[in-house]
């Protein structure tokens, strides 16, 4: 997004970009309640513009002049709202690149309502993620790239092993997981006006 500064007599041009905010364990089972009008309002007061919350589980799409500070956000959303919560930054450009390079739908066959993203907070080397094996009577599978971890739960995420939690175990790092869904509506978001 561009907009226009007026300097003296002059106009110069102000260029925003487009950042997403994935917040780890908001409103999980009653734990780090926050509420959407508020995180959308605190975003505003850090002077973000065009704010958009999506769902309950922490996802915020803005605009910013410069890439945010993770760390000035959790801070915060620490003294304004109370919980510590880790949050990652992505820009739109990564974003596209979390689309478009998924291992399971580029084959073809998988239904995208099985597919998660798992994103970790500092990527892990190859042979950290090779070393992980699924664990026994795991119906579903992953591959790690980079700082992400594509997952495929044909029987649904809440019954398999390969979730959050076991990424964030095997690899020791904060991680956050969304769904498909929530990647490709995060992606039109952040790519309409």
């Amino acid at each position: 997004m561009v907009g226009l500064v007026k300097t003296g007599t002059c106009l110069f041009l102000k260029s925003m970009s487009k950042f997403i905010a994935l917040l780890r364990g908001i409103n999980v089972s009653g734990k780090n309640k926050i509420r959407m009008v508020e995180l959308k309002a605190l975003f505003e007061t850090l002077g973000y513009e065009e704010v958009t919350t999506y769902l309950q589980s922490g996802n915020v799409v803005f605009n910013a002049k410069k890439k945010p500070n993770s760390s000035q956000i959790e801070k915060t959303i620490f003294d304004q709202l109370g919980p510590t919560v880790p949050v990652l930054i992505l820009s739109q450009s990564q974003l596209d690149q979390v689309f478009s390079n998924n291992p399971f739908l580029t084959k073809g066959s998988t239904d995208p309502a099985h597919c998660y993203v798992t994103f970790l907070w500092e990527a892990r080397s190859e042979k950290e993620t090779q070393a992980i094996a699924s664990p026994a009577n795991e119906t579903g599978s992953f591959e790690c790239r980079d700082a992400l971890v594509y997952v495929i739960c044909p029987d649904g995420y809440g019954k398999t092993k390969i979730n959050n939690q076991f990424f964030e175990k095997k690899l020791k790092v904060i991680a956050t997981t969304r769904n498909w869904k929530t990647v490709t509506t995060l992606l039109t978001l952040v790519n309409e006006g």
